[in-house]
């Protein structure tokens, strides 16, 4: 799945002993899930460019730059209905993770020679303005239960089809040896994902 090459900030190393024990042990309990990537966990947006020069917009859910004024995330009836499954699995995520691809010819264009240094964090009004507007889509429904719940403390994850190509946004069940903090290095599942 294209997106998942963020550049990994310089403290995050690409070896972690205990991340791996814990992938390991993830892979053999739920199969079904896709590959994680080692990402640092974050509590603001970060903008990033993957290996293809793709540019995101990444962080914690609940800072999902596209949330209505409610406080409710929009998301399609397919990864709604996925989302919905999430108790069924047990996985035990820790906190939920959102990715957006943002246009290189569109407001980001002027932060993609800094973003070559490495991902930065922004504020939550320039992740709005660097994401933009909610895309029209008649398939689209309000997630506010099942989303809002899994901030809550989901404890579970549901696997992806086994055919992806480029999608936007992507959804990541985190999980970590302890309680995610900011700048520790994590284990990034995607679990949902769609395109506009």
């Amino acid at each position: 799945m294209r997106g998942l090459e963020l550049l990994h900030p310089p403290e995050v190393e690409d070896y972690h002993p205990e991340l791996d024990a814990l992938r390991i042990h993830i892979e053999e309990e739920w199969p079904e899930l896709f590959p994680p990537v080692v990402l640092a966990w974050t509590e603001s947006p970060v903008v990033a460019i993957d290996d293809s020069g793709i540019p995101w917009i990444y962080g914690p859910v609940e800072r999902d730059p596209l949330r209505g004024s409610a406080g409710r995330t929009v998301i399609p009836r397919r990864q709604l209905a996925r989302l919905k499954r999430i108790a069924e699995l047990g996985i035990p995520f820790q906190r939920l993770a959102i990715a957006h691809e943002l246009d290189s010819d569109g407001p980001v264009q002027h932060l993609l020679l800094q973003l070559q240094a490495g991902p930065r964090t922004c504020t939550d009004e320039l992740a709005r303005a660097l994401v933009g507007e909610l895309p029209a889509h008649p398939g689209v429904t309000r997630a506010v239960r099942v989303l809002d719940a899994a901030v809550r403390g989901a404890t579970s994850a549901v696997p992806i089809d086994a055919v992806i190509t480029i999608l936007d946004p992507i959804i990541f069940g985190i999980i970590a040896p302890t309680q995610p903090r900011q700048g520790q290095p994590c284990l990034w599942y995607p679990i949902a994902a769609w395109r506009w």
